[in-house]
Order: C-alpha cells, then sequence, then structure tokens
C-alpha cells in the first residue's frame, strides 16, 4: 500500500517512486485519464491532484489552458521533448522520460530546494509538432537561445 495513492472513492493510484518518495504526474495523469472517459477531469480528481501537487497544478493547468505547451517529434527515430513558452516569450525545453525542465522554477524549486515535485508540465491535449531527425540538433539550439538566461548568464558576469 505504499506506493498507493487514492483519487477518489473508488480508485488508487499505483505510482512508481524514487528513493525521495517523489510522484510522477505523469503516472498520475495516465491513471486519471484510463479511467475516465472523454480525458475530462472531475472536480474530485482536481482536488486529489490539488492534494497531491499543490499550486503546482494550478500552473500547469494554466500552461494547458493558453496552449503554451508543444511536442517537438523528430521522424524517423520518433526522439522527441516538449517546448513550453514562458513569459516574455522566452521558451523552455521539457524532458519527460528524464523529469526535468529548463525553467528557472524548475532550477530553483526541484534541484536547488529539492521543495516540490515536477508537476507544471501536464502533457496532454499537446499539439505536436514533426520534424526531420536533421533538424533535432537546431531545434534544440534554437530552445537554449530563447530560453531565459538567469542574472549569472548575462554578458560580463562570471
Amino acid at each position: 500500500m505504499d506506493n498507493l495513492i487514492q483519487i477518489n472513492n473508488n480508485n488508487f493510484i499505483n505510482f512508481n517512486s524514487n528513493k525521495y518518495n517523489t510522484v510522477k504526474l505523469t503516472d498520475v495523469l495516465k491513471n486519471i485519464f484510463q479511467n475516465n472517459k472523454g480525458n475530462t477531469i472531475t472536480e474530485e480528481t482536481l482536488l486529489s491532484l490539488y492534494y497531491i501537487f499543490d499550486q503546482s497544478i494550478i500552473a500547469s493547468l494554466e500552461i494547458l489552458d493558453k496552449e503554451l505547451i508543444r511536442k517537438y517529434k523528430f521522424l524517423p527515430s520518433e526522439r522527441s521533448f516538449y517546448v513550453i513558452e514562458g513569459r516574455k516569450g522566452s521558451k523552455h525545453m521539457c524532458l519527460i522520460d528524464g523529469d526535468y525542465c529548463s525553467c528557472p522554477s524548475f532550477n530553483f524549486v526541484v534541484l536547488l530546494k529539492s521543495e516540490s515535485v515536477y508537476a507544471t508540465e501536464i502533457m496532454s491535449n499537446v499539439k505536436i509538432e514533426e520534424f526531420d531527425d536533421s533538424e533535432y540538433q537546431n531545434k534544440v539550439k534554437e530552445i537554449e537561445e530563447a530560453s531565459l538566461k538567469t542574472p549569472t548568464h548575462r554578458k560580463g558576469k562570471n
């Protein structure tokens, strides 16, 4: 029972956890959407997600609502990554399988302070853009150049 979270009165989710007992949002969402028709989220489910992920679920839903996320898929290799449009037009690369995002809040809250699970970038109803494999490196470089830089990355700073 250690790896179970109750989502509603009838459903439990078996999640994968690491040594820090963090919950992967993708595991929770896959289970929710497998059990709900039409990819809808009930009020009860939203309350459960809020209980698990706190304020980060609100930011995640806002990203979806504003359609600020794209999936870049490269063919024929099937490699992919997600790009989230941040404030002021900045773009951040999100690696779902690697549990990583290049955004400043992920770096500060998750990596430096270890206070939050990674929940901002929900991956449902994402627009997919397909590219040839030969464009992979160029797209990665393009996203890195558009990323918001921290003050330590400004010219003249070490």
